[in-house]
């Protein structure tokens, strides 16, 4: 049975991704990923044009998903949004972050979260590939970074904004915020599994290393009494 035609891209797209993690984007060959997806290099190339192209297209997939799960990590008991409907929703979805909600624990979910999908060795040997690809393919590092990390962090920001409003948080600029608490999710782990110098982390690892960066963020980010008075 011959594969339908959805299928058989999505199979050239998992070979450039295998190929190009296993030899860098340099080395990689049309002929091999074709090779590797089990078509010919004349159906490859009814699909892409050119492994520029291929590329592209790997970095805007990431970068999709890479928002689509930060997403829904962080609003996930704020009922069923999507980003389909951005700005609208997530508007609609913020506002339910109440003066009640217990934000350490939001926080620890949402950090574990983060840490198991985008700090997994996985997850970093793929941005080891898009950083390297970047060098000489500027527009695919720009495609991921623009959808995939920046809108990660456009979302986080409008989350700590509403923390704020909600009186949780003391005032400061929502986007230096969330990149002190990225930068406090990803202290303990980042550079080491980006050189992969260590292993994979083990769930009690990831629970212990998010409890000590939501700790330190709250203790930085404490409500004042001004605050708690803000009309």
């Amino acid at each position: 049975m011959r594969k339908k035609s959805g299928e058989r891209c999505q199979s050239i797209l998992d070979a450039a991704k295998i190929m190009f993690e296993k030899v860098g984007f340099e080395q990689a060959t049309m002929a091999e990923i074709a090779a590797t997806a089990g078509h010919s290099k004349a159906t490859l190339y009814n699909y892409f044009s050119s492994k520029e192209q291929l590329f592209l297209e790997l970095a805007r997939r990431s970068a999709d998903r890479h928002s689509e799960q930060l997403f829904s990590l962080l609003m996930q008991d704020y009922g069923n949004a999507s980003l389909d409907t951005l700005p609208d929703q997530i508007n609609q979805v913020l506002t339910l972050l109440q003066p009640s909600d217990d934000l350490p624990a939001t926080l620890q979910r949402f950090g574990e979260g983060v840490m198991s999908n985008f700090l997994s060795l996985k997850s970093l040997a793929a941005r080891r590939m898009l950083i390297a690809a970047a060098a000489t393919q500027p527009e695919a590092g720009r495609l991921f970074f623009e959808n995939g990390p920046a809108k990660g962090m456009q979302i986080t920001a409008q989350f700590f904004a509403q923390a704020m409003n909600a009186g949780q948080l003391r005032r400061a600029d929502p986007h230096v915020v969330a990149a002190h608490f990225r930068g406090l999710l990803e202290s303990e782990v980042y550079e080491s599994g980006l050189f992969n110098a260590r292993r994979e982390l083990k769930p009690k690892q990831v629970k212990a290393t998010v409890e000590r960066a939501v700790s330190a963020f709250i203790r930085a980010y404490a409500p004042t009494a001004s605050d708690l008075t803000h009309d």
